[in-house]
């Protein structure tokens, strides 16, 4: 469960991880710390992401090889990921300019908690999660005039959007996620 990735598998493949079915895989390699990871990179001390897995060796010298810029943005790629997979922003193709985005969050209660925001042509998007003993808490916010398709897994029985029962708000149930849409609004939901 580490990187063996370059420029070109990099970029893809925790999308395509959690487009399968397997966060958890993804989550696994975002959290590694040792070499070859990008947590290795922060240990190391990097502010910025580094063109290669061992541009610092771990005495702290540079790597002796050529080509090591210490600010490249291929393997900082991730933070796609993040945005689209951790925290479920997605613009959707039915409607241009971010009036309308696919909101499906991948939680993972290793991170604890993340929370991302989109500021689009629409308004600003906000999607945030946070892991507590009891299960996953959702916060949302749709900019005025736009609106979300939301797919959170769990039970619709369980869940609720600002104190009042999912069912009650049009939301369903399909297989083992909740669907509906969310408007114009703030939103939490647990």
């Amino acid at each position: 469960m580490h990187l063996r990735t370059g420029f070109l598998g990099t970029p893809v493949l925790c999308r395509a991880l959690s487009k399968w079915g397997d966060s958890d895989s993804a989550y696994t390699l975002l959290l590694q710390e040792d070499y070859p990871s990008w947590l290795y990179e922060v240990n190391m001390g990097a502010t910025t992401v580094w063109e290669r897995w061992n541009s610092v060796l771990p005495d702290g010298k540079i790597s002796g090889i050529s080509m090591n810029s210490m600010n490249h943005y291929a393997y900082g790629s991730i933070v796609e990921w993040m945005y689209r997979d951790m925290c479920g922003i997605n613009p959707s193709e039915e409607q241009a300019g971010f009036r309308r985005i696919i909101l499906a969050p991948k939680a993972d209660k290793r991170m604890g908690h993340a929370r991302a925001a989109v500021n689009s042509p629409a308004g600003r998007y906000e999607s945030g999660w946070q892991w507590s003993g009891d299960g996953f808490a959702y916060d949302f916010t749709i900019p005025f005039n736009c609106e979300a398709e939301l797919h959170l897994p769990g039970k619709l029985e369980t869940l609720t959007v600002n104190g009042i029962p999912a069912a009650e708000l049009g939301l369903s149930q399909q297989g083992d996620m909740v669907i509906g849409t969310l408007c114009a609004g703030t939103y939490h939901i647990c």
